[in-house]
């Protein structure tokens, strides 16, 4: 099946509705459904898992599961019935034709039927941002165009949520969203959109988005804009370097990638968890937070990954490990392929591609010198209100 709509229709909410519902039926036994999503912060939207990690796909070379590492893989999955993907634009033909394999061996009995015969639920908006490097599933000449057209129902979502009201200003930006969806925006759209640049609003607007996220098209323009919020703090910067341990298990699930080489944090950095330690708690790859203290064991100093960091976050619903900060948690380092390292990255930016998914207050967003496929459309949508926007 196919669940479609643009953003704000409620895609997230239904979500978790059949995440309830079949709950329910399966009673005092494991739910039946495995959440998926391709990206850490739209796992983290929905409560997911990504499908790098819980399906053992590596990000380079596909390696089939060998000896006790397949048999844990075919009991992690034994009891899933349905695998519900959302955010399904990032999902291209090679990701499409590597879950198939890997639900092949999870399920071996059922090697003659698609997806070994699990039911799979996509869920998204193919008006927004395309996979990156891998080609749309739906115009493979390959295998992936026989998996896509077995996704045969298809469910449309209409009503817009996110950018609801009746005022003249909210029906205006819903028009706009609708025409830079469609590929078909309008002159009055522009002269919208140019009302809400840096340059057009008043120094007291302008300096209440400067605390709020930023969205960039590019790593460099995040990296850049993280740094200099980093210095603006004028605290003691620790500079951690990652350790290397040997050769990096190319089937270990999830790329070395996602814990950084050098990473810069102070005392007060807004920072974004890129691994995930306990799911149900909301410590996901993608949670967000603050950091309240740095420690190293007796001896170390940096540039040494420090022991660990204790980061207030956001949204933590685990154990309170200090009674007088509930949200706080210590963070320490982790393993990802070769590479050792505190498993987070500074968030006051992030990645237009990171933010898919999100619905955010207040934003301001750079899409850069040049339109990709989606991007306007996807960032400009994220806020709920043109108010919201900052260019």
């Amino acid at each position: 099946m196919i669940i479609q709509g643009t953003t704000g229709t409620g895609k997230s909410y239904l979500i978790g509705v059949i995440s309830e519902s079949l709950k329910s039926v399966a009673m005092l036994n494991q739910s039946p459904l495995l959440l998926l999503a391709p990206t850490g912060v739209a796992a983290f939207n929905i409560g997911a898992s990504t499908i790098h990690s819980k399906l053992r796909i590596p990000i380079k070379d596909f390696a089939q599961l060998e000896g006790t590492r397949l048999t844990t893989f075919q009991e992690e999955l034994s009891h899933v019935k349905y695998i519900l993907i959302d955010e399904m634009s990032f999902i291209g033909e090679n990701l499409l034709e590597n879950i198939d394999s890997c639900l092949h061996q999870a399920f071996p009995q059922n090697s003659d039927l698609m997806f070994a015969g699990i039911s799979i639920i996509l869920v998204g908006d193919l008006g927004q941002l395309p996979p990156i490097k891998d080609k749309l599933a739906y115009e493979s000449s390959r295998q992936a165009k026989i998996l896509w057209q077995d996704l045969k129902i298809v469910v449309t979502l209409e009503k817009n949520f996110r950018q609801d009201g009746e005022d003249i200003e909210q029906i205006q930006f819903r028009q706009l969203l609708t025409n830079l969806r469609e590929v078909q925006p309008t002159i009055d759209d522009w002269k919208l959109l140019m009302s809400r640049t840096s340059s057009n609003m008043s120094s007291t607007i302008n300096e209440a988005f400067d605390n709020d996220v930023h969205l960039f098209s590019t790593n460099d323009n995040v990296q850049n804009h993280n740094r200099k919020k980093l210095y603006s703090l004028k605290q003691p910067i620790a500079r951690s370097i990652a350790k290397k341990l040997g050769t990096i298990n190319a089937t270990e699930g999830s790329s070395h990638d996602e814990l950084d080489m050098e990473l810069l944090i102070s005392k007060n950095a807004r920072v974004m968890l890129t691994y995930n330690l306990w799911i149900e708690a909301g410590l996901v790859n993608g949670a967000l937070g603050y950091i309240q203290k740095i420690v190293y064991k007796p001896g170390s100093m940096p540039p040494e990954p420090p022991t660990y960091v204790m980061v207030k976050f956001d949204n933590y619903f685990g154990f309170p490990f200090d009674d007088h900060n509930p949200q706080t948690v210590p963070i320490s380092i982790r393993q990802r392929g070769s590479i050792v390292q505190i498993p987070l990255r500074l968030a006051w930016a992030l990645t237009i591609h990171k933010s898919q998914g999100l619905t955010l207050a207040k934003a301001t967003i750079d899409i850069g010198p040049t339109e990709r496929t989606g991007m306007t459309f996807v960032v400009v949508s994220c806020v709920k209100s043109l108010q919201g926007l900052r260019i």
